[in-house]
C-alpha cells in the first residue's frame, strides 16, 4: 500500500518548472478519470499520483529550497496518501457563484460527516480531517477517508453497484463509481 512520499521523488522548484506543462496535461487526465461529481460537490479519489503532484506545485509556488520545509510538506500530504484497507477522498464544495456560496456553507456545515460509501448492500462512513470545519461554517475542501474491514473488501472487490453519496438534508446527492475507476480502487484497497 502507499507509503510517505520519499524525498528522492520531490522536485526543487527549478527541476519541476521544466517538467511542469507536461506534467500539469498528465495529472489533468489521471483527475479526470478520478474525480466523481455530483451537483454540488467532487470527489477526487487521491493516488500517489496526485499526492507527489500536488507537493512539487506547492515546493515550486512557494519556490521553497529549505529541506526542513520540504520534509515538513511531504509529511503533511503524504497524511492524504490512503492507508491499508481504506480509500482518500478531497471533497470540494463546487458551487461558483460567490454569493449563493456564501448564503449555504452555514448550511452545508458537518456535511463531512455524511458522506459514505455504499455497495451491495453495505455502507462505509467517512472519517473527516478534524478541524476543517466548525459548527456553523463548512471548509469547501474536506479531506476524507473510507476504512474497509477485511470482509467489507472483499465485498467491495465483488460489487459492481458502488456510489459515494452525502446525505444530509437539502443535499442528499450521490455519484455512481463504475468503470476505470471502480477497477482502480479495486485494486488498491
Amino acid at each position: 500500500m502507499n507509503s510517505t512520499i520519499g524525498r528522492d521523488e520531490v522536485l526543487l522548484p527549478e527541476i519541476y518548472e521544466k517538467r511542469r506543462q507536461e506534467e500539469t496535461r498528465r495529472i489533468i487526465g489521471l483527475k479526470k478519470k478520478r474525480r466523481l461529481s455530483t451537483k454540488t460537490f467532487s470527489f477526487l479519489f487521491e493516488s500517489r499520483e496526485t499526492v507527489l503532484n500536488q507537493i512539487n506545485e506547492m515546493i515550486l509556488i512557494e519556490n521553497i529550497h529549505d529541506e526542513e520545509e520540504i520534509q515538513r510538506l511531504i509529511r503533511v500530504y503524504s497524511d492524504l496518501l490512503p492507508a491499508e484497507g481504506e480509500l482518500s477522498v478531497s471533497m470540494f464544495i463546487e458551487i461558483s457563484d460567490e454569493k449563493t456560496l456564501l448564503r449555504e456553507l452555514p448550511r452545508l456545515a458537518g456535511i463531512e460527516k455524511t458522506v459514505y460509501i455504499t455497495f451491495d448492500g453495505s455502507e462505509i462512513r467517512a472519517i473527516p480531517e478534524e478541524g476543517r470545519s466548525t459548527e456553523v461554517l463548512e471548509s469547501t475542501l474536506q479531506y476524507l477517508r473510507f476504512r474497509f474491514n477485511s470482509s467489507q473488501k472483499e465485498k467491495f472487490r465483488d460489487s459492481h453497484y458502488v456510489y459515494i453519496e452525502t446525505r444530509k438534508e437539502g443535499y442528499r446527492e450521490s455519484a455512481r463509481i463504475d468503470g476505470d475507476l471502480l477497477e482502480s480502487l479495486k485494486k488498491e484497497l
